[in-house]
């Protein structure tokens, strides 16, 4: 079971938690995915990473929860 982390007397919940551990995760996926050159072969970018990080905050969020 998740806990409640506190940071500055703030409690963040576990899917706050989730979220902002997604990002650099994200921002590291997407790095490679520009080198690689596999965006030019998505047809709408933003709309493609939004997806990708949805699926990285939902992997989190598994893997937290298990």
């Amino acid at each position: 079971m998740p806990i409640d982390l506190e940071v500055g007397g703030v409690y963040l919940p576990p899917i706050a938690q989730a979220l902002l551990l997604a990002l650099p995760i994200f921002l590291l996926l997407d790095w490679i995915l520009r080198r690689l050159g596999v965006l030019r072969f998505v047809w709408h970018e933003a709309l493609f990473e939004g997806a990708l990080y949805a699926c990285v905050c939902a992997t989190l969020i598994l893997v937290m929860g298990a």
